[in-house]
């Protein structure tokens, strides 16, 4: 009897231990990861021509089939507002499978709402998307940059931005980013276009850092965009994800 009582309590905790990734499990808040380059200006130095009213990046897990889940909190230009978004995004083709957009109400107090606040409110609703698509949380995310290292080569994410701009908010042209390989050659993983007549407010943009998957060759490449204010400066920074495979698509 003692056996089988021990038995079932074996059962019971390997299941809740193990129950995030067996697709049923709660996934805690996530950490904010410090992004390189504009992303971490000095929060003590108000915002000014020169500098940005950043967005914030909070890497969730991965799945083994190549999905990548991540949270964004944009920038408050002068809403008065909490933004959030949480994001799923397949890194084999970049589609994004699953996403849900966040703006309160005008607040009063600005320490009403924040992630806290919002996880709290959510973690139920994410936590069935995040184990529905196999999503299993990690708790440390390692940012590579400016070069990631796997196997026996050496892989670099380059970002090229050629576009005009009427200094305003229309742009037209094109932003691409392309993996380098030391031994297996290039291959483009992301491209921008911006045509006459869009309102996109978009200036520049920079390779943060990239993320590995911990189930195959994989990597996140986070690049980091600078905006035009909305009415004029400071900008502010946005985040895109495009996700590249470190053994195939290459060409020299």
């Amino acid at each position: 009897m003692r056996f089988a009582i021990y038995c079932f309590v074996v059962v019971v905790f390997a299941v809740s231990g193990f129950g995030q990734s067996a697709g049923t499990g709660l996934f805690e808040q996530p950490e904010r990861l410090e992004l390189t380059g504009w992303a971490e200006p000095n929060p003590n130095v108000e915002p000014t021509s020169s500098t940005f009213l950043t967005a914030s990046f909070y890497p969730i897990g991965w799945s083994r089939d190549g999905k990548f889940a991540y949270l964004i909190e944009p920038p408050d230009e002068a809403c008065g507002c909490y933004f959030a978004e949480i994001v799923i995004q397949d890194m084999v083709n970049d589609k994004v499978v699953w996403s849900e957009r966040y703006t309160s109400e005008l607040l009063e107090d600005p320490d009403s709402e924040n992630l806290n606040t919002y996880w709290a409110a959510n973690q139920k609703k994410f936590s069935t998307k995040l184990n529905e698509f196999g999503v299993i949380a990690s708790s440390q995310f390692d940012l590579l940059g400016p070069t990631v290292g796997y196997g026996n080569d050496v892989f670099t994410p380059a970002v090229k931005v050629n576009v005009e701009t009427d200094n305003d908010l229309e742009v037209i042209g094109d932003v691409t980013v392309r993996l380098d390989s030391k031994r297996r050659g290039s291959k483009l993983i992301h491209r921008d276009i911006y045509k006459k007549g869009e309102i996109s407010g978009f200036r520049n943009a920079m390779i943060a850092g990239s993320l590995r998957s911990p189930f195959e060759a994989r990597i996140a490449v986070v690049i980091l965009e600078e905006h035009r204010g909305w009415e004029g400066p400071p900008n502010t920074t946005s985040i895109k994800v495009a996700g590249a495979s470190l053994t195939t698509g290459f060409r020299r």
